[in-house]
């Protein structure tokens, strides 16, 4: 790429007040959503959208191959040049600011640029996704989660280098430190779109770098991007001085659903360790109530249980032992309970007595009222 495509570092630019009134509002915009505090709810990251998309897939580091063919209008020096294959191709920056900032849930995407039609070629290929990639510890990323499918607005129809489009992808959970990326599924159509659809999605700027991943079926969930795969049509390849002009919202706590590293919203109720349901109980001639309890944790439930009764004087307060249990998980068992010979007095006298039970696992109590009669 000739030097003089590339825009100076925007940190060091000189802006006219015209260009300063163009970029203040994505600055303003960062600035207002960025969090204000480690418990902030939502930020953003990625790129500032500070200016128009001026590059496409097409411009790419890749060394592409040239083909001799009869001298024609499409190629008057015989030479038709492919950049890369026109396959699924994946593209993410590797600056620092395009890292996630916590773990949560990507919410918005705001994308600029739009997908570039061949003259006179059928319409381009719209459909494109969204993934978050982790960072490998050897290096290159590996795809973790794809979003939905999305369409791209089309160059010339309504939407040019400044258009942004907002998306909201579903459940595009990320880990702090990951990178989300722009992939697409290639278009190739043979004349039109050799090398895929020429997405407008990069802009030239001093000092940005956007790495680059195509392989034909090689960018799904669980693929790893490695930068040791290089040719000259596919592949890794890190795009210098280039920026991929894509900003996420990022939920986090209560802003980000429940299944995503973090977040909190949605939760479904967080069900007691053990259920202890309204029962009538037996209690036989050695005083032994058997008391039924169900486990959920499939790791058990240690605990411990009494048995009290209500009422005033003698005839309330705890009527059992402490006893202990370790329940089998997943299951419903017995917690076996030698009750006092008072309260077994009062069952006699009146047929039967109503008690507490109160069992504690983990810290916890747990009570129901059970009906104690005579077996």
């Amino acid at each position: 790429m000739a030097s003089s495509q590339l825009q100076p570092p925007r940190w060091r630019r000189h802006a006219s007040k015209a260009l300063l009134a163009s970029i203040l509002p994505a600055v303003l915009l960062v600035a207002l959503l960025a969090p204000l505090s480690a418990g902030a709810a939502t930020s953003v990251f990625g790129s500032p959208l500070s200016g128009p998309t001026t590059l496409s897939t097409d411009n790419l580091s890749y060394a592409g191959v040239n083909t001799e063919v009869p001298v024609s209008p499409e190629a008057p020096d015989g030479i038709i040049h492919t950049p890369h294959f026109g396959a699924d191709t994946v593209l993410w920056s590797t600056s620092k600011q395009a890292l996630a900032p916590a773990g949560g849930q990507v919410l918005k995407i705001r994308l600029e640029g739009c997908a570039k039609p061949a003259a006179g070629g059928p319409a381009p290929l719209r459909e494109i996704h969204f993934q978050a990639l982790t960072p490998l510890p050897g290096g290159g990323e590996r795809v973790d989660i794809t979003s939905q499918g999305f369409e791209m607005p089309v160059c010339g129809q309504g939407a040019n280098g400044s258009t942004i489009s907002t998306y909201e992808p579903i459940n595009l959970c990320v880990n702090q430190g990951d990178n989300v990326a722009f992939n697409d599924e290639g278009g190739f159509v043979e004349r039109f779109y050799r090398s895929g659809v020429p997405y407008q999605v990069l802009a030239a700027y001093r000092g940005a770098n956007t790495d680059s991943f195509i392989r034909s079926e090689g960018t799904m969930n669980g693929a790893v991007l490695e930068p040791s795969f290089t040719t000259a049509m596919e592949g890794f390849a890190a795009n210098a001085n280039e920026e991929l002009m894509m900003q996420m919202e990022l939920g986090t706590g209560a802003n980000a659903r429940y299944v995503c590293p973090g977040g909190t919203k949605d939760a479904p109720p967080v069900l007691p360790v053990i259920h202890i349901h309204p029962q009538t109980d037996g209690v036989n001639h050695a005083r032994i109530v058997e008391v039924a309890i169900y486990c959920r944790p499939t790791s058990g439930c240690p605990g411990t249980a009494t048995l009290s009764t209500s009422g005033a004087g003698r005839s309330a307060g705890r009527e059992n032992d402490r006893v202990s249990f370790n329940l089998a998980g997943g299951t419903t068992s017995r917690v076996a309970v030698r009750i006092s010979s008072h309260l077994l007095a009062q069952i006699h006298k009146h047929g039967g007595v109503a008690a507490t039970f109160t069992a504690a696992v983990g810290g916890q109590a747990f009570s129901q009222t059970i009906e104690i009669k005579i077996l």
